[in-house]
């Protein structure tokens, strides 16, 4: 395989080959010399997602790739740091140049004091290089032979789409779909999970049987995110790439022996069949860059609501049934019904089998 071609002193890296011919002498391999290399280039992967489409799995599975970095959500975490501190009366600077870190810390740890919050903003369980949209962006355009596999919600970077990668830096970026019908049913519960351990200021008491996921989420974005990947996926498509891979999860899960090496493929990077399936112990989520580094803080405990399922998972498995639409609630069929048509056109361009 032409991973096995592109070792050097032992790291194994993705590189770009035009056709390779290998020359064997005597029938024992002594060296292995390539006759055509047209120059590699170090591949970078984003996925932008939809909540609830079983990306931080995916994610997992990535770390197990050789020699490749995972970023945990950068955009989307910088995005609630940003919402949550200007509803405080902290808003945060759009460059990373006016963002004073120690100054921070001092001001959250006075104003947080004796809040179930204060334990979170302190310098031992922050990445501060990652608070702020233009300090991640910054990292991503420095120059690296690491791989780097980002998984991100397209709803983090809305807004923000001067802060997108440098085109020079050769991300590719791919969009995980996934089926409003399947979509909103689970993050409406979620949804009520999340709101119930970290409640707003004046937030109403959370009740499935009145909670409304359009109206009761105070940072519920346009299009209730589906409108923010969609526009982040016409703006690749106009100033990136033409040709922005698209994949839809639930395929993915129903045939991932035949998907996964189509994604690999269409992104660029060598396949394995070993990557169908991976260690089940969390322990190498904590190898991710992440702003709440994923360490046993109690950051975790946030983390743990959403992703447990995932960051314990060891292959992928197939989805369960839809929920009849009998069985929805108001406001997640009215959720759908906004959100189908920016799915279904996008998934007009997926990976298919």
């Amino acid at each position: 395989m032409l991973a096995n071609l592109c070792e050097k002193r032992g790291e194994k890296r993705w590189k770009n080959y035009d056709k390779v011919r290998v020359l064997l002498f005597s029938g024992i391999v002594d060296e292995i010399t390539i006759i055509k290399d047209v120059g590699y280039k170090t591949l970078r992967v984003i996925m932008w997602c939809v909540p609830r489409s079983i990306s931080t799995a995916i994610a997992k599975c990535f770390s197990f790739v050789d020699n490749t970095e995972v970023w945990f959500e950068p955009y989307c975490l910088a995005f609630f740091q940003d919402f949550m501190l200007k509803n405080m009366g902290v808003p945060l600077p759009r460059s990373y140049d006016d963002f004073k870190l120690e100054a921070f810390f001092t001001q959250m740890g006075a104003m947080l004091k004796g809040t179930p919050m204060e334990h979170l903003f302190t310098p031992e369980k922050i990445d501060g290089s990652l608070f702020i949209r233009d300090g991640v962006t910054r990292q991503l355009d420095d120059p690296s032979e690491k791989p780097i596999f980002i998984k991100d919600m397209a709803y983090g970077i809305t807004g923000y789409l001067d802060l997108l990668p440098k085109k020079e830096t050769g991300f590719k970026h791919t969009f995980l779909l996934r089926d409003p019908e399947r979509m909103f049913p689970s993050w409406r519960n979620l949804l009520m999970a999340q709101m119930a351990q970290m409640p707003t200021p004046g937030q109403k008491p959370i009740d499935p049987d009145t909670f409304d996921m359009t109206t009761d989420v105070p940072f519920m974005m346009p299009g209730y995110t589906y409108k923010c990947q969609y526009d982040l996926w016409k703006h690749v498509k106009e100033n990136l790439d033409p040709n922005p891979v698209v994949i839809d999860v639930d395929e993915l899960l129903s045939n991932p022996a035949e998907m996964l090496p189509k994604y690999f493929e269409a992104c660029g990077m060598p396949w394995d069949a070993k990557y169908l399936q991976w260690e089940g112990a969390p322990d190498i989520v904590k190898k991710w860059r992440c702003l709440f580094p994923m360490s046993g803080t109690k950051a975790d405990d946030i983390v743990g609501v959403t992703h447990k399922n995932a960051l314990e998972s060891s292959a992928f498995r197939a989805s369960k049934p839809k929920i009849p639409r009998s069985e929805m609630t108001p406001d997640t069929i009215k959720a759908i019904d906004a959100t189908v048509d920016y799915y279904k056109e996008m998934a007009e361009t997926r990976i298919k089998l």
